[in-house]
Protein backbone atom coordinates (compact mmCIF):
# COMPACT_ATOMS: atom_id res chain seq x y z
CA UNK A 1 0.00 0.00 0.00
CA UNK A 2 1.51 3.23 -1.03
CA UNK A 3 0.52 5.33 0.99
CA UNK A 4 0.32 9.46 0.98
CA UNK A 5 3.37 11.49 1.20
CA UNK A 6 3.55 14.78 3.42
CA UNK A 7 3.99 17.25 0.57
CA UNK A 8 6.18 19.71 0.52
CA UNK A 9 4.37 22.36 -1.64
CA UNK A 10 2.60 24.70 -0.01
CA UNK A 11 0.42 25.38 -3.05
CA UNK A 12 -0.21 21.64 -3.17
CA UNK A 13 -1.17 21.37 0.17
CA UNK A 14 -3.16 24.56 0.11
CA UNK A 15 -5.22 23.09 -3.06
CA UNK A 16 -5.88 19.71 -1.14
CA UNK A 17 -7.27 21.39 2.10
CA UNK A 18 -9.66 24.02 0.05
CA UNK A 19 -10.91 22.23 -2.35
CA UNK A 20 -12.41 18.94 -1.75
CA UNK A 21 -13.30 16.13 -4.36
CA UNK A 22 -16.24 14.62 -4.53
CA UNK A 23 -16.48 10.30 -5.30
CA UNK A 24 -19.41 8.01 -5.24
CA UNK A 25 -19.51 4.98 -6.02
CA UNK A 26 -22.40 3.16 -7.99
CA UNK A 27 -22.83 -0.17 -8.10
CA UNK A 28 -25.54 -2.20 -10.76
CA UNK A 29 -26.69 -5.18 -11.58
CA UNK A 30 -28.46 -5.67 -14.73
CA UNK A 31 -32.02 -6.96 -14.14
CA UNK A 32 -32.44 -10.57 -16.10
CA UNK A 33 -35.68 -10.40 -16.70
CA UNK A 34 -35.49 -7.01 -18.51
CA UNK A 35 -32.10 -8.32 -20.61
CA UNK A 36 -32.44 -8.09 -24.18
CA UNK A 37 -32.38 -12.13 -26.20
CA UNK A 38 -29.75 -10.31 -28.68
CA UNK A 39 -27.18 -7.71 -28.43
CA UNK A 40 -28.14 -4.32 -29.60
CA UNK A 41 -25.46 -2.11 -30.84
CA UNK A 42 -27.78 0.84 -30.12
CA UNK A 43 -27.75 -0.07 -26.65
CA UNK A 44 -24.26 -0.49 -26.77
CA UNK A 45 -23.21 2.54 -28.01
CA UNK A 46 -25.77 4.92 -26.27
CA UNK A 47 -24.20 3.54 -22.66
CA UNK A 48 -20.18 3.87 -24.26
CA UNK A 49 -20.92 7.49 -25.15
CA UNK A 50 -22.28 8.63 -21.82
CA UNK A 51 -19.33 6.70 -19.91
CA UNK A 52 -16.63 8.63 -22.30
CA UNK A 53 -18.74 11.60 -22.45
CA UNK A 54 -20.48 12.11 -19.07
CA UNK A 55 -20.22 15.85 -18.81
CA UNK A 56 -17.99 19.10 -18.12
CA UNK A 57 -16.39 18.47 -14.40
CA UNK A 58 -17.23 15.05 -13.85
CA UNK A 59 -14.59 11.58 -14.27
CA UNK A 60 -16.22 8.05 -14.49
CA UNK A 61 -13.94 5.08 -14.15
CA UNK A 62 -15.74 1.86 -15.31
CA UNK A 63 -14.87 -1.49 -12.84
CA UNK A 64 -16.28 -5.30 -14.20
CA UNK A 65 -17.48 -7.02 -10.79
CA UNK A 66 -19.12 -9.92 -12.71
CA UNK A 67 -17.36 -12.65 -11.11
CA UNK A 68 -16.78 -11.28 -8.31
CA UNK A 69 -20.06 -10.60 -6.85
CA UNK A 70 -23.30 -12.11 -7.60
CA UNK A 71 -25.33 -8.89 -6.56
CA UNK A 72 -23.63 -6.17 -8.96
CA UNK A 73 -22.16 -6.45 -12.67
CA UNK A 74 -20.13 -3.34 -12.85
CA UNK A 75 -19.35 -0.26 -10.90
CA UNK A 76 -18.81 3.25 -11.52
CA UNK A 77 -16.41 5.12 -10.00
CA UNK A 78 -17.77 9.38 -9.95
CA UNK A 79 -15.31 11.96 -9.55
CA UNK A 80 -15.91 15.75 -9.27
CA UNK A 81 -15.51 18.69 -7.48
CA UNK A 82 -19.18 19.58 -7.60
CA UNK A 83 -21.33 16.70 -6.07
CA UNK A 84 -23.94 17.86 -7.88
CA UNK A 85 -22.92 16.86 -10.83
CA UNK A 86 -23.59 12.62 -9.69
CA UNK A 87 -27.46 12.88 -9.95
CA UNK A 88 -27.39 14.63 -13.21
CA UNK A 89 -25.50 12.04 -14.66
CA UNK A 90 -27.89 9.23 -13.06
CA UNK A 91 -30.41 11.15 -14.29
CA UNK A 92 -29.14 10.91 -17.72
CA UNK A 93 -27.86 7.27 -17.15
CA UNK A 94 -31.82 6.48 -16.37
CA UNK A 95 -32.60 7.77 -19.82
CA UNK A 96 -30.66 5.26 -21.64
CA UNK A 97 -31.76 1.63 -22.93
CA UNK A 98 -29.55 0.45 -20.72
CA UNK A 99 -30.16 2.66 -17.79
CA UNK A 100 -33.71 1.09 -17.55
CA UNK A 101 -33.17 -2.37 -17.09
CA UNK A 102 -30.29 -1.38 -14.10
CA UNK A 103 -30.85 -2.00 -10.20
CA UNK A 104 -28.73 0.45 -7.88
CA UNK A 105 -26.72 -2.16 -5.58
CA UNK A 106 -25.21 -0.07 -3.44
CA UNK A 107 -23.73 3.54 -3.98
CA UNK A 108 -21.35 5.42 -1.77
CA UNK A 109 -20.92 9.10 -1.38
CA UNK A 110 -17.30 10.77 0.50
CA UNK A 111 -15.63 13.80 0.27
CA UNK A 112 -11.74 14.23 0.87
CA UNK A 113 -10.82 16.24 3.70
CA UNK A 114 -7.06 16.90 5.31
CA UNK A 115 -5.98 13.65 7.40
CA UNK A 116 -5.49 14.28 11.12
CA UNK A 117 -2.79 11.69 10.53
CA UNK A 118 -0.99 12.80 7.45
CA UNK A 119 -1.57 16.46 6.80
CA UNK A 120 -1.28 17.30 3.41
CA UNK A 121 -1.48 14.25 1.58
CA UNK A 122 -2.47 14.38 -1.94
CA UNK A 123 -5.54 11.36 -2.39
CA UNK A 124 -3.98 8.97 -5.64
CA UNK A 125 -6.94 9.06 -7.65
CA UNK A 126 -6.36 12.99 -7.26
CA UNK A 127 -2.94 12.88 -8.89
CA UNK A 128 -3.86 11.20 -12.63
CA UNK A 129 -5.47 8.48 -14.29
CA UNK A 130 -6.25 4.76 -12.50
CA UNK A 131 -3.26 2.72 -13.69
CA UNK A 132 -4.29 -0.74 -11.77
CA UNK A 133 -5.95 -3.20 -12.65
CA UNK A 134 -8.46 -3.56 -9.83
CA UNK A 135 -10.24 -1.45 -7.78
CA UNK A 136 -11.57 -2.79 -3.84
CA UNK A 137 -14.29 -0.89 -2.47
CA UNK A 138 -14.13 -1.26 0.75
CA UNK A 139 -15.86 1.06 3.28
CA UNK A 140 -15.32 1.30 6.98
CA UNK A 141 -17.41 2.70 9.90
CA UNK A 142 -15.64 3.20 13.11
CA UNK A 143 -17.09 2.48 16.56
CA UNK A 144 -17.86 5.57 18.47
CA UNK A 145 -15.02 4.94 21.20
CA UNK A 146 -12.44 5.52 17.82
CA UNK A 147 -13.35 9.17 18.23
CA UNK A 148 -13.31 9.60 21.96
CA UNK A 149 -9.62 8.56 21.48
CA UNK A 150 -7.37 11.47 21.93
CA UNK A 151 -6.15 12.51 18.20
CA UNK A 152 -2.11 11.59 19.44
CA UNK A 153 -3.52 8.15 20.42
CA UNK A 154 -5.34 7.90 17.16
CA UNK A 155 -2.25 8.81 15.33
CA UNK A 156 -0.09 6.21 17.17
CA UNK A 157 -2.46 3.84 16.07
CA UNK A 158 -2.50 4.83 12.45
CA UNK A 159 1.27 5.09 12.51
CA UNK A 160 1.24 1.25 12.66
CA UNK A 161 -1.16 0.91 10.13
CA UNK A 162 1.13 3.08 7.69
CA UNK A 163 4.10 1.00 8.48
CA UNK A 164 2.32 -1.95 7.47
CA UNK A 165 1.00 -0.33 4.10
CA UNK A 166 4.92 0.39 3.40
CA UNK A 167 5.24 -3.07 2.88
CA UNK A 168 3.00 -3.48 0.16
CA UNK A 169 3.96 -0.79 -2.38
CA UNK A 170 1.74 -2.37 -5.40
CA UNK A 171 -1.63 -1.47 -2.95
CA UNK A 172 -2.74 2.16 -3.41
CA UNK A 173 -4.99 3.41 -0.70
CA UNK A 174 -7.60 6.07 -1.66
CA UNK A 175 -10.63 7.59 0.37
CA UNK A 176 -13.69 6.44 1.28
CA UNK A 177 -11.92 3.81 1.35
CA UNK A 178 -10.88 1.67 -2.05
CA UNK A 179 -7.74 0.13 -2.81
CA UNK A 180 -6.02 0.14 -6.25
CA UNK A 181 -3.88 -2.86 -6.81
CA UNK A 182 -2.65 -5.09 -9.85
CA UNK A 183 -2.01 -8.10 -7.33
CA UNK A 184 -5.13 -9.48 -5.53
CA UNK A 185 -2.69 -11.49 -3.51
CA UNK A 186 -0.59 -8.59 -2.15
CA UNK A 187 -4.04 -6.39 -1.16
CA UNK A 188 -5.39 -10.07 0.47
CA UNK A 189 -1.93 -9.98 2.37
CA UNK A 190 -2.15 -6.73 3.52
CA UNK A 191 -5.90 -6.98 4.54
CA UNK A 192 -4.53 -9.42 7.11
CA UNK A 193 -1.87 -7.51 8.60
CA UNK A 194 -4.03 -4.63 8.98
CA UNK A 195 -6.72 -6.83 10.73
CA UNK A 196 -4.43 -7.93 13.04
CA UNK A 197 -3.05 -4.54 14.28
CA UNK A 198 -4.82 -2.51 17.70
CA UNK A 199 -7.23 -0.22 15.43
CA UNK A 200 -9.24 -3.38 14.79
CA UNK A 201 -11.63 -3.98 17.87
CA UNK A 202 -12.75 -0.13 16.55
CA UNK A 203 -13.64 -0.80 13.29
CA UNK A 204 -17.70 -1.01 13.75
CA UNK A 205 -18.02 -2.49 9.54
CA UNK A 206 -16.19 -3.38 6.66
CA UNK A 207 -18.45 -4.77 4.25
CA UNK A 208 -19.24 -4.99 1.47
CA UNK A 209 -15.88 -5.79 -0.18
CA UNK A 210 -16.58 -5.52 -3.60
CA UNK A 211 -13.60 -5.79 -6.42
CA UNK A 212 -13.62 -4.73 -9.71
CA UNK A 213 -12.05 -5.08 -12.49
CA UNK A 214 -10.49 -1.75 -14.40
CA UNK A 215 -12.19 -1.45 -17.67
CA UNK A 216 -12.78 1.33 -20.41
CA UNK A 217 -15.98 2.41 -21.46
CA UNK A 218 -15.47 0.11 -25.02
CA UNK A 219 -14.15 -3.07 -22.85
CA UNK A 220 -16.93 -2.74 -20.11
CA UNK A 221 -19.94 -2.75 -22.57
CA UNK A 222 -18.02 -5.96 -24.64
CA UNK A 223 -17.97 -7.49 -21.21
CA UNK A 224 -21.50 -6.78 -20.00
CA UNK A 225 -22.25 -8.49 -23.91
CA UNK A 226 -24.44 -5.62 -24.79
Amino acid sequence: MTLPQTGSDAETKAKVQVTPTFVSFLCYRIDPATRPRERSRAVADEFRNLLENPGAGLEVRPYLTAAFRSDCDFFLWLIAKDPALFPGFVSRLWTTDLGRRLVNAHSFLAVTKPSPYLPGHLQHFERGPATDSYCFIYPFTKTHEWYQLPLEKRRDIMKVHNEIGHQFPGVKIDFMLAFETSDMTEFSNLVQRLRETEARPYTAADTPLIPGLKKTAAELVESLAL
